[in-house]
């Protein structure tokens, strides 16, 4: 396959000191360091995290309507909370 690819002036540089040690051709040398650049590149994508865990907390009683305001707060601090 035959594309255009414009590299930074630093990039082409260490291609091109790259190439002279290894006595490879630029285009040679230049598709290894992509393949291996791209190697890592995907052997890290798959990520080994812990998997997130929650702690549960009792936070007390259920209450089973939140619509009354007063309500909650009476039962949550107790009926002084006035």
């Amino acid at each position: 396959m035959h594309t255009t690819l414009t590299l930074d002036n630093n990039i082409a540089t260490r291609l091109k000191q790259l190439s002279h040690l290894h006595n490879q051709s630029f285009k040679l040398m230049a598709n290894e360091v992509l393949n291996a650049g791209l190697n890592l590149i995907e052997s890290k994508s798959v990520r080994q995290d812990k998997p997130y865990r929650i702690k549960p907390v009792h936070l007390g009683a259920k209450l089973s309507n939140l619509d009354n305001v007063a309500e909650v707060i009476a039962a949550t601090e107790g009926e002084l909370y006035k």
